[in-house]
């Protein structure tokens, strides 16, 4: 209950400002991995792994990653996993490593021992590329966090 709580609170957010639904096509999924982190209450930082798998079975991508939380972040996390859906404005060139980039939105994160929280973000190359949650993003430890967040990829080396 609370998990579709954060979601239902954070996409509306996300989204405002941005093109419609109906403006994006569906390419595939992003997993995160991150080893933890720490928030320092006003910021917080986690390295991320990254693997893009395209929805049409072609060969996906590695990306290295970082997230930054700019609002409140109180606690610290262990090992979290997120999964979002990317979808891309519709018309947008895909190339191997298109989703390099960065990334902004809303976030809510909040756990006891285990947790979640959900992001919706947009950006990469030219703007053209939204990530939407497709559940609830599992993490470790005790945190609470609310605020926008910042999402650098680049191909993984």
């Amino acid at each position: 209950m609370i998990k579709r709580s954060l979601i239902a609170a954070v996409t509306p957010a996300a989204l405002s400002g941005t093109a419609s639904a109906q403006d994006y096509v569906a390419l595939g999924r992003l997993t995160c991995g991150s080893e933890g982190g720490t928030g320092l209450i006003v910021t917080s930082t986690k390295n991320l792994m990254c693997t893009f798998k395209p929805a049409d079975g072609s060969p996906g991508a590695v990306y290295a990653g970082r997230i930054t939380k700019i609002g409140i972040d109180i606690g610290s996390t262990g090992k979290t996993v997120m999964i979002w859906d990317v979808l891309a404005k519709t018309g947008t060139p895909f190339t191997e490593h298109a989703l390099a980039g960065e990334y902004a939105g809303v976030g809510a994160d909040a756990s006891f021992a285990v947790g979640g929280g959900a992001k919706v973000i947009a950006g990469g190359t030219n703007r053209a590329f939204m990530l939407q949650p497709i559940n609830v993003q599992v993490q470790e430890g005790l945190n609470v966090a609310l605020g926008i967040d910042h999402l650098v990829l680049a191909p993984a080396g």
